[in-house]
């Protein structure tokens, strides 16, 4: 399982970009290499609603554990009526199953405005497809390497 390390370094951003050009048009590393204090700026295509950009500062980067946590500093959701807003991806290993895990996003927020309540539920289906991605994304460079091996 740790041969795609897909959640680790900057590796996630461009798997989004790649994934969503009508969502993203680039990143930007503010501080850092990808690990845990890494800060990234993340730019909205143009017609995407809200703010033109938003900061990522990456607070856990583990490749052996499989987990990373991100906490938005600046713009995006937080200009929306966001007061914080914490993304932790896991990718948990089956037990038994060297080449099966399960995939676990968690977001916590806290809202300064009720009014953001519709982005909850946009935000976690905007996980959700961004988990696909990833899955599908390790799926091909996995398969890739192993037929090649």
């Amino acid at each position: 399982m740790h041969e795609v390390p897909a959640y680790g370094s900057l590796l996630l951003a461009e798997i989004g970009l790649e994934a969503f050009p009508d969502r993203y048009s680039g990143f930007k590393v503010l501080q850092c290499n990808g690990y845990a204090g890494t800060i990234i700026q993340v730019f909205f295509a143009p017609g995407v609603e809200g703010p033109p950009s938003n900061e990522e500062e990456f607070l856990v980067v583990d490749d052996v554990k499989q987990v990373k946590i991100g906490k938005f500093i600046e713009g995006g959701v937080l200009e929306q009526g966001f007061k914080s807003y914490v993304v932790t991806l896991e990718a948990i290993e089956k037990e038994g199953k060297e080449d099966e895990c399960v995939m676990r996003g968690t977001i916590d927020y806290a809202l300064y405005d009720e009014a953001a309540i519709p982005l909850v539920t946009s935000s976690i289906e905007g996980l959700l497809a961004l988990m696909k991605a990833v899955a599908d994304y390790v799926i091909k460079h996995h398969n890739s390497s192993t037929t090649t091996n």
